[in-house]
């Protein structure tokens, strides 16, 4: 099952094997996991262009689309 936007393009996942997030580069929306981090979760809602410092600085990775079956 490939991850689909509500804009219908596809989403791209990035992660560090706890946080998840799946950005949509035409329209800009995201979707994510904390994995149990409330700062983590509290910083994606209240900073949310920190995703793509975070995704910039490596510190979340692609995620292959092989390894989790989407």
């Amino acid at each position: 099952m490939r991850r689909k936007c509500k804009c219908g393009k596809k989403l791209y996942g990035y992660g560090d094997g706890v946080h998840e997030v799946w950005v949509c580069y035409k329209c800009g929306r995201f979707v994510g996991n904390a994995g149990g981090d409330p700062i983590f979760a509290c910083m994606l809602q209240t900073e949310p262009h920190a995703i793509m410092d975070l995704i910039h600085e490596r510190c979340l990775k692609p995620i292959e689309s092989e390894k989790n079956g989407r």
